[in-house]
This record gives C-alpha cells, structure tokens and sequence, in this order.
C-alpha cells in the first residue's frame, strides 16, 4: 500500500503537508488540500489507512564528511547547532558519515529508506555525481545545504561568505605593506575552498599585486600542509605573509614555520580561517588573526529552513549568507624590510 511519502509525491507536497490534511488541520490552504486528496484517489488510498500509519518519522538525516572527528572541529559545530535545533522542534538526528561519493550515495538511499523527514548536506565533493540528489528533488524531499552551494542543484543553502572574508584578511595584510602573500588550500573543487582561493585572488588584483602564482599551494594528493609551507620558505623570494584557507592545516603550517627558525609576526604573518575550530596549543589559543565563523548557528539556522520547508514543499528558495567575524591578533604584523 502507498505510504505517506508516495502520497506526498504525487501530490507535489511535503510529507508533513499530507499529514496536516488527513488529520484535518486547518492550516492547510484549500488548493493544497484538494491536491492531496486527488492522490489519494488516483492511489486508491483511503485516508484512514495513512491515520493509522506512522505520520513522520521525526528524524532529519544530516550527511557530511565527520572522518577523524577530533579534528573536523567545524562540521562537529554543524552538527552541535543542527541537534540542539532540532531537538527543540522534537525531531532527532540520523547521521551519516560519508567519507566519499560512494558511500555519500549509499548513505543516502539508505536514510530515504528510513524515511527521515528531510536531509541536511555537506557533501564530500564539488565534481558531483548528482544521481542521489536527483532522486531527493524528484521525491520531492526537503534539503538543505550547509557550508557550500551547487550551481545545478536547487536547494536551500547556509554558508559563510568565505568569498569576502578572504578579501578582508588579504587588505589587512596589504596594509600592513605585504607583497608577498603566500595561499595555503585543499583542493578547490568545493565551493567553500574556491571562494576562499577567488577571494585570494581578487584582493591581490584589487592591490596590483602580480606574480602570485608562484606563492599558491594546494594541499592533498600526498602533499601535506607542513610540507608545501616549507617549500614555500625555502624560495629565494619566499613569501612574507601566509594566508591559510582551513583551520585543520594551521597547526603544521605554523610547526613548519617555527621550524624554520622564523618568528611570528616578527619574520612572517599568518593569517586563517576559523582560528577557532583549528587544533592548537592552549597557548596560542586567541593568537591567529582569522576570519572566525559560526559553525553552531549555520546548523541551527539550516534545521530552521529545513522545517519550514517540511512544512511548505513550495517555500521560496533562501540562500542565508553569514558574515564571519574578523579578529586581529599577534599573528600579523608589518612586512619585514627587505
């Protein structure tokens, strides 16, 4: 027998919505009403019958990439802001850990069949294979999308805007008389790490300074953090400022630059992204001047829209955009003379 969910898609609704209209809540406009009660008909579903089954499961499936959890301190304040929302709505956290496109996939067919209400996404890739997420449009189930955006995938998104808070961090070293300035990435096929890497970019050009191709490194592919920092420093004309694009590489970038025998600011500055969530010495905890973002209220913002959503299938597209936080610290300092 049809279940509330093929209701909810033939009707073009939400799951809630159907549920709404069964139970007789009047909240439901009488266009949408008709709408459910047409499938039932074309289904040959009596409405008592769907009364008597499971009207939600109360469950939103979260997918994102957690692997070693101590040190993905960022999603981890997804996670914590999504819950705590969530629970306030009575609804519980189902989550997946997808550590690639396969197991992303698998995931989530596997949470569908549970019946979650809706998914929140943080996928592990900008290159999608997009079969899994066609199918979550096509089933018409609510999705909201954190920390990233998909130009070809219409759904909700919260994120920071990495784009211009990389401008920000770059002017300061501009004026602090840096030239030299040195971006230390993951792969940018996500969009996160791509605005971080164009906001680079365009706060060079905006300062005339060229030739910086030479001082961009993208960590992955058996190059780690440490590694590309000290072959940045070991140029004839190496870099005298150091811009960081994930809080998880701060810690080796500023291991290789101590190393080095180089102090901070006095021979070099560093600046990051979300200081806070990096791994760091209770001692340089405050000392890094970053672009600090919410990690808890992009989570609790994202169950937000996603219950809203649940609630009304035809709920006009929000893309929530929060400005990080720029904190200037000891980390950065005036280029050295040359």
């Amino acid at each position: 027998m049809a279940n509330l969910q093929d209701i909810a898609t033939k009707a073009g609704v939400s799951k809630v919505t159907v549920s709404k209209v069964i139970n007789n809540y009047e909240s439901v406009s009488t266009a949408t009403r008709e709408k459910v009660h047409r499938a039932l008909r074309e289904m040959n579903v009596l409405a008592s019958d769907l009364k008597r089954s499971k009207d939600s499961s109360m469950m939103i499936g979260m997918l994102m990439p957690l692997g070693d959890m101590t040190g993905n301190r960022f999603s981890m304040g997804i996670l914590a802001g999504a819950e705590e929302k969530a629970l306030e709505k009575d609804y519980f956290i189902l989550i997946g850990n997808t550590v690639s496109m396969e197991r992303e996939m698998k995931v989530t067919a596997k949470m569908l069949q549970r019946d979650v209400d809706g998914l929140i996404l943080l996928s592990v890739s900008g290159e999608l294979d997009g079969r899994h997420l066609e199918e979550l449009i096509n089933k018409r189930v609510p999705v909201v999308l954190v920390d990233q955006t998909f130009k070809d995938f219409p759904a909700h998104v919260v994120r920071g805007d990495n784009f211009a808070a990389a401008i920000k961090l770059i002017d300061h070293l501009v004026e602090l008389g840096h030239c030299r300035i040195a971006c230390i990435t993951l792969n940018p096929v996500r969009s996160t790490h791509a605005d971080r890497v164009k906001g680079y970019r365009i706060g060079l050009m905006n300062s005339e300074i060229k030739g910086q191709d030479l001082y961009y490194k993208i960590v992955g592919n058996g190059v780690n953090s440490y590694e590309a920092t000290r072959s940045l420093l070991s140029m004839d004309s190496p870099p005298t400022a150091l811009f960081v694009a994930q809080p998880s590489m701060l810690m080796n970038v500023f291991k290789a630059v101590q190393d080095q025998g180089l102090r901070v600011p006095e021979d070099i500055s560093i600046v990051a992204f979300d200081e806070q969530y990096a791994i760091l010495p209770e001692e340089y905890r405050g000392f890094f001047t970053s672009i600090n973002q919410s990690a808890k209220l992009i989570g609790s913002i994202a169950i937000e829209i996603l219950c809203q959503q649940m609630n009304d299938t035809s709920l006009e597209y929000q893309e929530i955009i929060l400005p990080g936080v720029m904190n200037v610290r000891n980390s950065t300092g005036p280029a050295p003379s040359v």
